[in-house]
């Protein structure tokens, strides 16, 4: 998040951050050493949102900003800014290029100064579009058609296999 903030005061832009502080020593000073004092009247912390603040957030939002420089396996809160028309600016880590589509539905950024310049960007983006990505991409009857495919590869390369597999 410390990026986010860098990115948003590079950019003259306001940035709400919305999530938990963990109750474990390196998160809390993480939080007091890095984010606490970048925070100002226009780059603030509202602590953990619930589904329905969340949605309004989002809904509200210029972009969604993810600044994680972990290999993310997923990220439901990218999946659910698109599906409220909100762009997405991140890193190129993990999952996060399977979910923006770079110049369509956000942006894929490699350091604070492109963060900063999507971040201006974004408002240049269609919310519809983003929505229609999301339907398209990750509805729930894409998702579950898709899980079934899944499962019937299996069932049928399952019986191909010979002997029994055994553990003791």
């Amino acid at each position: 998040m410390h990026l986010a903030l860098d990115a948003a005061r590079l950019a003259e832009l306001p940035l709400i951050v919305g999530g938990q502080v963990y109750r474990y020593q390196w998160h809390e000073r993480y939080f007091s050493e890095e984010i606490l004092p970048r925070l100002d009247r226009r780059r603030r912390f509202l602590g953990p949102l619930g589904f329905v603040r969340k949605r309004r957030f989002l809904n509200a939002a210029r972009c969604l900003v993810v600044p994680s420089l972990a290999a993310e396996t997923s990220s439901l809160v990218a999946m659910e800014a698109l599906a409220c028309g909100t762009p997405v600016v991140a890193f190129p880590n993990g999952a996060l290029p399977d979910v923006i589509e770079h110049g369509r539905t956000g942006f894929l950024v490699n350091d604070v100064a492109e963060m900063a310049d999507a971040m201006i960007a974004a408002r240049t983006l269609d919310p519809e579009e983003c929505r229609a990505a999301a339907r398209k991409r990750f509805s729930l009857d894409r998702m579950v058609a898709e899980y079934l495919d899944v499962y019937r590869a299996l069932a049928r390369t399952g019986r191909r296999e010979t002997g029994p597999v055994a553990a003791m």
